[in-house]
């Protein structure tokens, strides 16, 4: 037989509702189990692969675990995965002979066999589990947490116990998690590429009702975000989640644009007009916190007579950069621009003319 022939395969076993496994049939090995996974990925992203892409899929599986290739595959691995899809968890594959490639006769079909994980897999499962709950609001979170356990149900992470899973602790910070009752609507018309109807609080005094199609969700700040094309502006905007009053999903679906994507960097996250070539001096602990707050990727240090650092920034918005100055209480002066300098002196006076008299 030709190899690249179509292979005969025996005809489907039922196999019940959905894509669960056939009851009287083991548990394939979980390399095995790895493989007809990206076979299914392959298929429900409508690439229609060739066994051939599919055979060049399974080298790149083998380094992703961490390991040589143990033995070089074949296409006859190729063909036994795919009859154990279509007969053991009733994958309804289909082969194009014209065209020598795989598809799926109904997207609907799910790989539900549950994933054989390595240990350093598990536990990069369970710490990402462990920041999401620290980081997103519910419902959101409780869909990651219930998502891990179902996950390390099937895999007996004997090395996880709940000793070392609850000393892992994540503190993100007051207010990344803060409650919002439009989040979900939000999160899931950025997962789902809906376009949304939204109220929302430019903190001017004004509510405005606009279509966006949120293309970026993100945190900034300690708060949750999303770079959206804004249909009454017709340009891209950045709107706080919080300030979103009200949301609804609408039925107008959007391609991801990738130049909006690619435009949300360290650099750029925000609009706010920006303060250039910033000059500040350090002294004490300011150094080691200017380290820590990463205010540009261009950002440089360089040691000043006297022990002092000098703390470069090529551009930060004044909304940021001032805040963290008053907050070194003196161990960060700002030289450069002047108007950097004229935002710290007030907002240091506005605080001083705040403060209540000192009881004699």
């Amino acid at each position: 037989m030709n190899k690249n022939s179509p292979r005969k395969t025996v005809p489907a076993r039922k196999t019940g509702p959905g894509s669960q496994q056939n009851a009287h049939t083991p548990m394939p090995p979980r390399m095995q189990i790895l493989r007809m996974a990206r076979i299914a990925s392959l298929l429900k992203k409508n690439s229609c692969p060739t066994a051939e892409k599919m055979l060049r899929e399974y080298e790149k599986l083998e380094l992703e675990d961490g390991k040589t290739i143990r033995a070089k595959y074949s296409l006859r691995t190729v063909y036994r995965d795919i009859d154990s899809l279509r007969n053991d968890f009733g994958c309804p594959v289909k082969y194009d002979r014209v065209n020598r490639t795989y598809y799926l006769d109904d997207h609907n079909w799910e790989f539900n066999c549950p994933a054989q994980l390595s240990e350093s897999a598990m536990l990069a499962l369970v710490i990402g589990g462990r920041i999401a709950e620290d980081v997103f609001p519910d419902p959101v979170r409780g869909r990651i947490s219930r998502a891990v356990d179902e996950i390390l149900k099937g895999n007996s992470p004997e090395f996880l116990e709940t000793t070392l899973i609850r000393s892992l602790k994540v503190f993100a910070g007051a207010g990344a998690v803060e409650e919002s009752p439009v989040f979900s609507v939000v999160f899931e018309a950025w997962q789902k590429h809906r376009r949304l109807r939204i109220l929302y609080d430019d903190q001017r005094g004004g509510m405005q009702e606009r279509e966006v199609d949120p293309h970026v969700l993100f945190l900034y700040l300690r708060e949750w975000r999303i770079k959206a094309f804004c249909h009454l502006r017709n340009a891209p905007r950045t709107f706080v989640i919080n300030r979103i009053r009200t949301a609804y999903m609408m039925q107008e679906t959007f391609t991801p644009d990738r130049a909006i994507i690619d435009s949300v960097t360290p650099d750029s996250i925000v609009s706010y007009a920006k303060l250039r070539n910033v000059k500040i001096r350090l002294t004490g602990d300011a150094p080691k916190f200017a380290r820590a707050s990463r205010m540009h990727t261009k950002q440089s240090f360089r040691r000043m007579r006297g022990g002092a650092w000098l703390f470069a920034v090529p551009e930060v918005p004044a909304e940021v950069v001032v805040p963290w100055i008053l907050s070194q209480k003196g161990e960060a002066v700002p030289l450069e621009p002047p108007e950097l300098v004229e935002a710290v002196r007030k907002g240091a006076q506005a605080t001083l003319d705040s403060l209540p008299p000192v009881s004699q």
